[in-house]
């Protein structure tokens, strides 16, 4: 079911599936995400059918989790649960202080849908996904995941880099 959230700066709705989207994860995670998002929504100028931003909300909003890498960190490869793809995590990394929000927008008709949102940087898409793109492999050799909470799928678990 789709839930309207907020209109854009270009009186646009945005809506969200509040059940199976990638946005609603992070929301039931982060219940305060929802307030940023739509104060981000109001900001936006949707104009093409993907929107990919990246807001400064003026103030400290939570941490982000996707954190800079050297070669004196630990790093491990898994796919997280309900995931094909293998995502780059760093073991002895700290989450950063960020005042930053991202949101992922797509166009639905005459709307847009949410699909997915978080504090942090945009960073480019993960490497063997769909999604990869040019910038994904030196982005994420430099980058990782600060392992934290994260449900992985244990048998993938590897120190060998998987892309």
């Amino acid at each position: 079911m789709k839930h309207p959230l907020e209109k854009t700066l270009n009186d646009i709705l945005v809506h969200v599936d509040l059940i199976g989207s990638r946005a609603a994860r992070q929301i039931a995670q982060n219940p305060q995400l929802l307030g940023l998002v739509k104060k981000a929504i109001r900001q936006t100028t949707a104009l093409d059918d993907d929107v990919t931003e990246e807001y400064d909300m003026g103030r400290g909003i939570g941490y982000d989790f996707v954190v800079p890498t050297t070669d004196r960190d630990t790093i491990l490869y898994a796919k997280p649960t309900r995931d094909n793809y293998f995502t780059r995590f760093v073991k002895n990394g700290k989450p950063l202080p960020t005042q930053h929000l991202s949101i992922v927008l797509r166009r639905d008709g005459d709307a847009y849908e949410l699909l997915d949102a978080w504090i942090g940087h945009v960073s480019p898409p993960r490497p063997g996904t769909e999604e990869e793109n040019a910038e994904s492999r030196p982005y994420w050799e430099n980058h990782a995941v600060v392992i934290t909470s994260h449900a992985l799928q244990l048998h993938t678990l590897t120190k060998i880099c998987p892309y």
